[in-house]
């Protein structure tokens, strides 16, 4: 029974590395295989939701779009990798996962 699955909340793991470290790249299957040791490793789950855009996107809004899409496209190519996108939704001046 030495197995483990890994669940990433995306957006705040996003979050405390842009404040702590200032958005330094990480390499996913190696911090998979350094969390998991001598485990097998089941799965990695990464919540995340794709960047809010408009009826009408701007520019800035498609490209934002477009790179979280590559990037979540990049992230299931790692082997046990699996991406669970929410979606978001805008709630008055806010927007909700």
């Amino acid at each position: 029974m030495n197995r483990c699955a890994i669940f990433i909340d995306g957006a705040y793991l996003e979050f405390v590395l842009k404040e702590e470290f200032g958005r330094p790249p990480i390499d996913f299957a190696a911090l998979a295989n350094r969390i998991v040791g001598a485990r097998e490793l089941l799965r990695i789950y990464f919540y995340d939701c794709l960047p809010y855009q408009s009826a009408r996107p701007t520019p800035d809004e498609r490209e934002r779009f477009a790179r979280r899409r590559r990037f979540h496209h990049a992230l299931n190519r790692i082997p046990r990798f699996e991406v669970r996108l929410g979606k978001l939704a805008f709630r008055g001046n806010r927007f909700e996962r």
